[in-house]
């Protein structure tokens, strides 16, 4: 597809925001101006604070406006429904923000990255909080000044998305050459134009006689030095300081003890084995496949892998073969209870980390549920069903029991269990094996990597590759998390089977070895599809990118255990 058709069909199906903005004469309906050396940075250019065009049924807010300094400032919004049915919230917004045709902005997309773009060739983007963007903040700077947009509320107890957005500003809003504004929104009830990649699966919606309260934290900084390198002080994250203020009271610091030891990711099964002799695809050959021997002769296989303190294990119970769309299996360990071998044997997995190896084992569809191996269909996990928790507690039992002190939470569903449900499972789990760490696929919002450690996929197969690094998606720290949860434990998981169809060819230890040194420079803990040894391990330790990445004085001691590797702690 040529690039005018992808903008046309990308310009369709994402929102308008800018274009759906109010405009209105009512000066009390609209933000403030900041002003930093003379220039206008933020100014209303009549846009509204709350609505949009066409909006009818959505409550109006009362705004209070708090002036934080010269150059910051609050929009305190209440909502109040003095109707007699149930109401949606209108859209809230800043005004205009006046950066110019060059910006770079803050990508919140299952992580935080920064991005270079144009007025001109920028398309519209939007990213749904809790489920998709990892926190309700943007932020939009040039080499001048840095905005931060930051939404406060209390999300685990209104129970409600927010769609983050940022557009151009366009129209009357557009502004003169060299000073094109740029607008920052936060849809809480579904938002105009609506459209799949945009509707909120928990929209806010406020019953009669209710009240709540949002604010939406606005801070610019004059930036007098800018960042040399991607692992370099982020200037930019100090506009973002209320959000980490309000983020902190509601969730406090880190609960787990961060290992940076890179991690051997191994499948138990692949659906490429998968036989009429072999239902269950089991990897291996007669004297290895676990079905066949059990688990002893596998985790000597295991063994032999050198250089890597930890071991994850995917599909440890096989995987479906009637129903292949339901893989990887949720009955990661019940699944053993069908196969003999596994049964009895699946004691021999302790073995691992007598040895000095942390064991791990990944729980497919963690928020889905299945009575029976193969199902023709799967249920959403209800926390609220006593059968669905018995074989939570059954599955959480048998993994304990194989000496499993890792386990890692597949499909995270917002859709099927919102997170807010997702965090108090989360904890109740680790209130009864405080010993099990618990890995939260894919990158979720930021209040569940309080509780557990973010997967996030670290490799492209890209056909213009030039370099090895260009198979690389994960370029930066995860800033975010480094601001708002310093000793946070971020997995980066990277394997080559996509890679090597795009450049055949055979993977050496020393390219896994590179791999993963570059992954763990950017504070990611490698998480690596290897048939190869790990040749350093410790030159593989995910460094602590938040001593780096925050400007000093913005800087937190991480308030929890120390940060401890597997293999110290096992001599």
């Amino acid at each position: 597809m040529k690039r005018k058709a992808i903008v046309a069909v990308l310009t369709a199906i994402l929102p308008a925001a800018a274009l759906a903005q109010l405009s209105t004469p009512d000066a009390s309906r609209r933000g403030p101006t900041i002003t930093i050396d003379g220039a206008n940075i933020i100014e209303p250019r009549t846009m509204a604070v709350a609505g949009f065009k066409r909006e009818e049924t959505s409550i109006l807010p009362e705004i209070k406006t708090v002036r934080v300094g010269e150059t910051g400032f609050d929009l305190v919004c209440t909502y109040r429904n003095t109707k007699t049915s149930p109401q949606p919230l209108a859209r809230l917004t800043i005004g205009a923000l006046a950066l110019g045709p060059e910006v770079q902005y803050l990508n919140v997309h299952r992580g935080s990255t920064i991005i270079d773009t144009t007025h001109k060739s920028y398309i519209s983007q939007a990213w749904r909080y809790p489920s998709e963007a990892f926190s309700p903040v943007s932020v939009l700077m040039n080499k001048e000044v840095a905005v931060g947009v930051s939404l406060l509320y209390p999300v685990t107890e209104y129970k409600h998305d927010v769609l983050v957005g940022v557009s151009r500003a366009g129209g009357v809003f557009h502004g003169p050459a060299g000073a094109e504004g740029w607008t920052v929104s936060f849809d809480l009830s579904q938002p105009p134009y609506n459209n799949p990649n945009t509707a909120l699966p928990y929209p806010a919606s406020l019953k009669p006689g209710e009240e709540r309260t949002y604010t939406v934290a606005v801070r610019t900084l004059k930036r007098t030095k800018l960042p040399r390198s991607v692992t370099d002080q982020q200037d930019w994250l100090e506009t973002l300081l209320p959000y980490r203020e309000h983020f902190q009271k509601q969730f406090g610091p880190v609960s787990y003890t961060r290992t940076p030891d890179a991690v051997l990711a191994c499948e138990v099964a692949n659906v490429s084995a998968i036989r009429s002799d072999n239902p269950r695809g089991f990897l291996g050959d007669k004297s290895t496949r676990p079905d066949l021997n059990g688990f002893g002769s596998f985790i000597n296989y295991i063994r032999a892998k050198e250089g890597f303190r930890r071991v994850m294990l995917w599909a440890p119970s096989g995987l479906y073969d009637k129903h292949r769309e339901h893989n990887y299996p949720t009955q990661f360990t019940a699944g053993w209870d069908e196969v003999p071998l596994l049964r009895t044997t699946s004691q021999h997995l302790n073995t691992l980390p007598r040895t000095g190896t942390q064991l791990g084992l990944w729980w497919g569809r963690f928020t889905q549920h299945a009575d029976t191996w193969n199902p023709e269909t799967l249920e959403p996990l209800d926390i609220e069903n006593r059968e669905h928790l018995r074989s939570i507690t059954k599955q959480l039992a048998l993994a304990h029991k194989a000496g499993s002190t890792l386990i890692g939470l597949d499909g995270l569903n917002h859709w099927l269990v919102p997170v807010w449900d997702q965090i108090r499972l989360i904890r109740a789990m680790r209130r009864i094996y405080p010993s099990i760490t618990f890995v939260a696929e894919p990158m979720c919002a930021d209040f569940i990597q309080v509780d557990a450690p973010g997967f996030m996929i670290a490799y492209q197969a890209r056909k213009d590759a030039r370099s090895d690094r260009d198979f690389h998606k994960l370029k930066t720290p995860h800033y975010l998390a480094d601001f708002l949860i310093p000793g946070h434990e971020t997995w980066g998981y990277f394997r080559y089977s996509e890679i090597q169809r795009v450049r055949p060819g055979n993977i050496s230890a020393a390219r896994v070895q590179s791999d993963a040194d570059a992954l763990a420079k950017l504070g990611y803990v490698p998480v690596i599809v290897s048939t190869v040894p790990l040749s350093d391990p410790d030159r593989a330790m995910a460094a602590k990118t938040w001593q780096t990445t925050v400007p000093k004085h913005l800087q937190q001691k991480p308030d929890q255990n120390s940060e401890q590797s597997v293999f110290r702690e096992s001599r």
